[in-house]
């Protein structure tokens, strides 16, 4: 109960944010709920069965590339029946029907139906079993979807807010950019290198970007993508103590998977930063691929500094800016 309050609370704030703006392009309202928020509609015993315990599992899971344990998402559940007016707006849905009446185990997901960015997961089945098992075969592509509908919600907010001389001088420099907020500002920009930082009071977060000769298909295996990380980093990512530098953490071994970017795919990163010298470290998250029309080996990467406190929605804030990646056309 107290996560549905926290959710309407949520909903009716956001609702008051943009009632100067109560409609998108395609004449939807805006959608509503926090970053990490998904939304589940599903029978009260069913969510306490084993059905409830394998979307929990899925959704709930430890986000990989973290220094502490935090949940991929924060779940909030409610019933068919409640299942209208500021629920309808939420971001991210996932409505189950369990029945004998239906005729084909399905996982169907649509986007922008009540609200816009919105994406909504219908998974029908006949049985539990039959659910569970939709549920753990669709598993990563439903996060990979409600994931990149956040993304794209983050992008949006932040090109209203652009900087655009910064992103402009990184067009420049690499004939592509990312979208970063007027927060942002260029620390340093030499040959194939750039690294931008948001310093506000209690936290940072940064991107770096950096390009290399391809040279063959090894430069994107994750060890010597490390490699090449860890080289960069200690010429040009300076810690707070003369002589300390930025590394890569190899107590908690980072990882990696092969997945979508930017119309193509690309090795994705995860894993802890420290600094050599100091006591100084984080998340970071990095996407590398190859452009074939520049021959180029590309790293995007961010990285977050908040010590003692949660980092995931810093992270998935960054993992936005680096898919908000375009070239100059």
């Amino acid at each position: 109960m107290k996560n549905l309050f926290v959710l309407l609370l949520a909903g009716t704030f956001s609702v008051l944010l943009n009632s100067c703006t109560t409609k998108t392009k395609n004449g939807l309202p805006p959608s509503t709920g926090g970053i990490a928020d998904v939304l589940i509609v599903m029978p009260d015993q069913k969510w306490e069965t084993s059905v409830g315990a394998a979307v929990k599992s899925i959704l709930m899971a430890e986000q990989e590339g973290l220094n502490q344990p935090e949940a991929i998402f924060d779940l909030h559940q409610i019933t068919a029946t409640e299942f209208k007016g500021l629920f309808e707006k939420n971001r991210k849905i996932i409505r189950i029907n369990i029945s004998d009446t239906v005729q084909k185990d399905e996982l169907v997901a649509r986007n922008n139906v009540f609200s816009d960015p919105q994406i909504i997961i219908d998974l029908s089945a006949k049985t539990d079993t039959a659910a569970i098992r939709l549920l753990k075969d669709k598993a990563l592509s439903m996060i990979e979807m409600l994931k990149d509908v956040e993304r794209i919600r983050i992008a949006k907010a932040y090109e209203s807010t652009e900087n655009l001389k910064v992103t402009g001088a990184m067009k420049k420099q690499f004939g592509f950019y990312v979208v970063l907020p007027e927060s942002y500002y260029q620390a340093k920009s030499e040959n194939e290198f750039a690294w931008y930082r948001m310093e506000p009071a209690k936290f940072s977060q940064a991107i770096m970007i950096y390009t290399r000769d391809f040279i063959d298909s090894s430069q994107l295996q994750p060890s010597k993508i490390i490699d090449y990380r860890n080289f960069m980093c200690k010429q040009y990512i300076p810690g707070e103590l003369p002589g300390s530098y930025m590394s890569t953490d190899t107590i908690m071994r980072p990882v990696s998977y092969i997945v979508p970017f930017a119309d193509d795919k690309a090795t994705e990163v995860r894993g802890l930063w420290r600094t050599e010298g100091d006591f100084m470290g984080g998340p970071f998250l990095s996407y590398t691929f190859h452009d074939k029309k520049t021959n180029k080996v590309v790293t995007l990467e961010g990285y977050v500094y908040y010590p003692s406190n949660d980092k995931r929605d810093l992270v998935m804030q960054i993992e936005a800016i680096l898919h908000s990646y375009k070239k100059v056309k």
